[in-house]
């Protein structure tokens, strides 16, 4: 019986998600934030945090295609490695409030959520707390190319416009 901790994060109403203890390595109260315009919607802004610059990624935007209202929004600093033996590599996720510290069991796994469908792209795994699912988050492809390629992404001009972006039919084309 394995016992884990992780960081539970409220991405927008109903939709919840983890990132393992050591993953999450700083809540951004006073972010300095920039926009990146002609970007997709769900990664349109990057973080100064200690002399970098990071990619800002709005899981919510991306799950639902649906820019999302936040009472109160977070900016949490996460990491990962791709190897155990590479330096780690830093992002930073939007969400709302603050995230919870909980101990997970093996019991606690479930299945997915069916909705928002794109769970299955960014998900390790999925455990239940307080009878809802909590997706535990795959940080190393949230923050590669796989979210703009996976599925349709909604791209914003500086007028605000909104266009749509095209997956790539063949990356060999360029």
């Amino acid at each position: 019986m394995a016992e884990v901790t992780a960081w539970i994060v409220q991405l927008s109403n109903g939709l919840h998600a983890a990132v393992g203890e050591r993953q999450m390595v700083h809540l951004v109260e006073e972010p300095i934030i920039e926009h990146i315009p002609y970007t997709p919607a769900h990664c349109q802004h990057v973080l100064l945090w200690e002399g970098e610059l990071l990619p800002m990624m709005d899981l919510a935007v991306w799950l639902t295609g649906q820019a999302t209202e936040r009472v109160r929004q977070s900016i949490g600093v996460v990491r990962w490695q791709d190897h155990p033996d590479t330096a780690p590599q830093y992002g930073a996720l939007l969400f709302t409030g603050v995230p919870q510290k909980v101990q997970l069991m093996d019991e606690q796994a479930c299945s997915l959520p069916e909705q928002p469908t794109g769970w299955q792209a960014i998900a390790l795994s999925c455990f239940r707390h307080d009878d809802q699912p909590v997706v535990i988050l795959d940080l190393p492809r949230i923050f590669s190319d796989a979210l703009v390629t996976c599925h349709e992404a909604p791209l914003t001009t500086d007028q605000g416009n909104t266009h749509t972006m095209q997956p790539l039919e063949s990356p060999e084309a360029f």
